[in-house]
């Protein structure tokens, strides 16, 4: 069960690429840099609190956003798009 409040979505791009054009056309409310799983699930985490309802940015070498997308039970690479919320994270088509 999801909790009442709307999900954060988060948009998690390979630090080494390009973003994809698409994302142009995204309000985000803050943008971040990871440098390992670890970090990245952490802000995911964290951030998923502070903009409920918005829109937020990762970008991380792409391979460990695979190892936290695997780890979190959604598959997939980057780019991604995944809405947060207490029950956990969920894929999302890219916008």
């Amino acid at each position: 069960m999801t909790d009442l409040q709307c999900p954060a979505t988060a948009v998690l791009l390979d630090d080494a690429a390009p973003p994809p054009p698409w994302t142009a056309r995204l309000r985000v409310a803050e943008r971040f840099t990871a440098r390992d799983e670890a970090e990245l699930t952490a802000l995911v985490e964290d951030s998923a609190d502070l903009f409920r309802g918005e829109t937020f940015v990762v970008a991380a070498p792409a391979g460990e956003i695979e190892e936290a997308l695997r780890r979190r039970g959604v598959g997939g690479r980057a780019p991604a798009v995944v809405e947060v919320d207490s029950a956990g994270w969920r894929p999302r088509t890219a916008p």
